[in-house]
């Protein structure tokens, strides 16, 4: 397949780069293209400019300090999987790095291009030639959701490997825009609405990820059917830390795969909180994670299938974190 024309812009600056996407809406930014460039030759986004953040100097680093580690947009999945520093203080948020696609898509791909990747459906993420047998829907610009005919949004399923580990991580972001810059916990990025994912305003370019000094303990898990080259089916990151007793002080369950964004399970997390990891309290919070969320057939698999998976892992890391005592 081939891309569609587009004109194709290196600004030097980071203010330039905020100036031209300001100024277009039919604009894009392109930092490792992994997720961009597939789409644009499916059609499913058509752009009239492309602007290269990869030629704006210094938005590729790793910084510590007293707030924790401080990440550039432009690093890379792979540099964010090898980083000494990471594996040792951070090594689940280096595991997901390492799960996200293939070799190729970690050495190209960047923290700010994953944590803010479209949206999925089976019915969007398709060619111009298999998606014209429908009207278009919600996420095309059409009127009807193929998910949900009778429903009145879209649907679209947030599949990110990072955002997950990151909010449980209680991460901050910082933003940079026309009217200057701005802070906010990364969950805020995700609007929870499948047409419009992101929370960023016109002309806005995520520039950096704060990650606090993290204590406890953490787990990533990823279920897919290859080892590779696979969104999850369902992901779950999990963090818990624990009072000098040895009960569950602060406790973050966030799965994707199965919302419209990075979908948190709270219920279950209170169901924990106060507790310990026994074996009555692991049943009841899986459950409970289950009736929590709400996932769409967006890809070929039910969304029973997905719950059940859900809570599947949730039980399992669960385990593993009460016999890793």
């Amino acid at each position: 397949m081939r891309l569609p024309q587009f004109h194709y812009l290196e600004p030097k600056t980071l203010k330039e780069a905020i100036t031209i996407l300001a100024s277009d809406k039919k604009a894009v930014l392109l930092a490792g293209g992994t997720d961009l460039l597939v789409n644009m030759k499916h059609r499913v986004i058509v752009p009239k400019q492309v602007i290269n953040l990869k030629a704006v100097p210094k938005l590729n680093y790793l910084i510590t300090g007293k707030e924790g580690l401080r990440m550039g947009a432009l690093i890379t999945l792979h540099e964010i999987a090898t980083s000494p520093l990471i594996q040792k203080r951070w090594k689940e948020l280096a595991k997901a790095a390492q799960q996200v696609g293939a070799f190729a898509h970690q050495s190209m791909g960047t923290l700010g291009g994953n944590l803010c990747q479209e949206n999925r459906c089976r019915f969007f993420n398709q060619s111009t030639f298999w998606r014209g047998v429908r009207p278009p829907c919600f996420k095309a610009g059409g009127r009807v959701c193929h998910v949900v005919p009778k429903g009145k949004e879209c649907y679209s399923t947030y599949c990110g490997d990072l955002a997950p580990l990151l909010i449980a991580y209680d991460a901050q972001i910082k933003i940079v825009g026309p009217e200057g810059e701005r802070s906010s916990p990364l969950k805020k990025l995700y609007t929870h609405h499948g047409k419009k994912p992101l929370s960023l305003k016109r002309g806005e370019i995520l520039k950096e990820v704060l990650l606090p000094p993290v204590s406890g303990k953490s787990l990533y898990q990823k279920w897919r059917w290859r080892e590779s080259l696979e969104f999850p089916i369902v992901s779950l990151a999990l963090h818990i830390e624990n009072d000098e007793k040895g009960k569950i002080q602060k406790v973050r369950i966030v799965f994707s795969g199965v919302g419209t964004g990075p979908v948190e399970a709270v219920r279950a997390e209170k169901i924990l909180a106060s507790g310990s990891l026994n074996e009555e309290g692991i049943e009841r919070a899986a459950a409970q994670a289950v009736k929590e969320i709400s996932p769409m057939r967006t890809s070929i698999y039910s969304p029973a299938y997905k719950r059940k998976m859900a809570g599947i892992l949730l039980k399992q890391a669960l385990e593993e974190m009460r016999e890793a005592k």
